[in-house]
């Protein structure tokens, strides 16, 4: 069924007239381009279009350089490999649901990458091109060339690919970001401005380097003929020179004789491109990436990690530039589609893995007694259900202690008094009851002061060293039993967290 070639939408209790043959179509195509101050719309103003009466043409011809192509292109990556979700806090269902299903059938990477030119360039223009079935959803978005557009003192995008004038674009046909926009300079600023100039010096250096070494890098091979030799000859010997250089074979006349003369003292010269080229180099990281350590050879481990934390910060300005853009995209199709529902919103995250620095913390929360699931094991590790065959169950202090006495566990406490007693009889018979009284006292929950003195009194003719010495052997008898009533606690907290999983 065709579509109606007008279609009406109320926004806001606002009534919107829009075209069917805007929105299914490409509406910014080219064309001539014309001269600036045939019309109204502001100049771009950075410095370098500015004075060279260029557009935003000169700075792609930056990206065939190797050192800002590969900077740009890491710059670009360390977005993109982001992962992405939808916020669908109190969004509806359906809405979420179709959101999530129109990023999903777009290229969200390429997308993502189209929209990083704005950080290079100052804005980049991103066309929509729309589908009609029961919902109006978008089904591309392409980049279109900066130059086919401008912007008037409002700060609107026009479209001045084909036109003496610039035209407004239509409304819902196109997303622009720009990377620090201003009232002023709605064209943004572009990062490449600040690097071409280093990348034109790099260029001319390597150019005259190149000169350089094949000017002073062979030996010179010089002619001498007689006077009285014409031009004729002399063309002669030179052809025979650039064949002896060239194939180590030439002739020359009898009366005529050659020199090899090698080029010294030149290192210094050979220096001074090196430090260009390496300046020069030194500002395009600084510009593109905010920092040089983790490009230059010499750099430290030290500094290159302190490098990338600038850079992380350079990519999370870069990562809300493509949020908001994703999110304008979101808001076109709701308006279009939903009208006052909430909207969901699109997040880039850094998903995290696996580190020294996080087995380290859940070593030491384990340690504390801290239980981990296996789902978190799952989730922090990026391990899958045929990974894990069984979670040992956490070992506290306690049970490191308990584990030295491991050993003791299958005696009782009239086991362990045995062996730590004396052989004597009699000795042994008084130090029974002195650790009944003891055990006594303990269980009736009796202060240590007056356990002393029951201790006193059911032992009488101790002489206090004895007494002391005894009071040892009590005191070491009752932590091992303590020891061992824990460690059979922990083997049943085990059991019950084993029976569990």
């Amino acid at each position: 069924m065709a579509s109606k070639p007008h279609f009406k939408i109320k926004i806001n209790n606002q009534s919107l007239t829009l075209k069917t043959s805007t929105m299914n179509s490409h509406y910014a195509t080219g064309g001539e381009m014309h001269a600036y101050g045939m019309n109204s719309w502001l100049p771009n103003p950075d410095p370098i279009l500015k004075k060279m009466g260029l557009d935003a043409t000169v700075y792609e011809e930056l990206l065939s350089d190797s050192i800002v192509g590969s900077h740009v292109r890491r710059r670009k990556a360390s977005v993109a490999g982001l992962q992405w979700h939808l916020d669908a806090e109190n969004v509806t269902p359906k809405v979420l649901e179709i959101i999530d299903n129109v990023l999903s059938n777009l290229d969200i990477y390429s997308l993502i990458k189209n929209i990083l030119n704005a950080p290079f360039f100052g804005f980049q223009p991103l066309e929509i091109l729309w589908s009609k079935d029961s919902l109006w959803l978008p089904i591309s978005v392409v980049a279109k060339p900066q130059k086919w557009f401008s912007f008037n003192d409002k700060s609107e995008l026009l479209y001045i690919g084909n036109k003496l004038t610039g035209e407004i674009v239509p409304q819902y046909k196109f997303l622009c970001p720009t990377h620090e926009a201003s009232y002023l300079n709605p064209y943004g600023r572009a990062d490449l401005s600040m690097i071409f100039w280093p990348t034109t010096f790099k260029r001319a250096g390597l150019k005259f380097w190149a000169e350089f070494t094949e000017k002073y890098g062979a030996p010179w091979v010089i002619g001498k003929e007689p006077r009285s030799n014409t031009e004729k000859d002399t063309s002669k010997l030179l052809d025979a020179l650039e064949a002896l250089i060239g194939n180590s074979v030439g002739t020359i006349p009898l009366d005529s004789s050659v020199e090899i003369k090698e080029a010294s003292g030149k290192a210094s010269s050979v220096d001074a491109y090196d430090k260009l080229i390496r300046m020069c180099r030194s500002e395009i990281a600084i510009a593109l990436l905010g920092q040089d350590q983790t490009t230059e050879k010499d750099s430290t481990n030290a500094s290159a990690q302190a490098g990338l934390e600038v850079t992380k910060d350079i990519r999370d300005s870069d990562k809300r530039i493509v949020e908001s853009t994703i999110n304008q995209l979101i808001n076109y199709i709701c308006d279009l589609n939903f009208n006052d529902s909430v909207r969901p919103k699109f997040n880039l995250y850094e998903e995290k893995t696996g580190s020294a620095e996080l087995a380290s913390r859940d070593k030491t929360l384990s340690e504390c007694g801290v239980n981990l699931s296996k789902s978190y094991f799952q989730q922090a590790y990026k391990l899958a259900d045929s990974d894990i065959e069984s979670i040992a169950p956490t070992k506290t202090t306690t049970s490191s202690h308990v584990s030295n006495f491991s050993e003791l566990d299958r005696f009782d406490t009239s086991e362990i008094i045995e062996t730590i007693v004396p052989n004597d009889k009699e000795l042994t018979k008084q130090s029974k009851n002195l650790t009944d009284t003891f055990i006594k006292a303990l269980s009736q929950g009796t202060e240590p002061i007056d356990i002393l003195e029951c201790l006193t009194i059911a032992y009488p003719e101790m002489n206090d060293q004895a007494l002391q010495q005894e009071l040892a052997r009590l005191l070491f008898i009752s932590e091992l039993v303590g020891r061992i009533e824990a460690s059979e606690e922990i083997k049943n907290e085990a059991l019950r967290y084993q029976n569990t999983l």
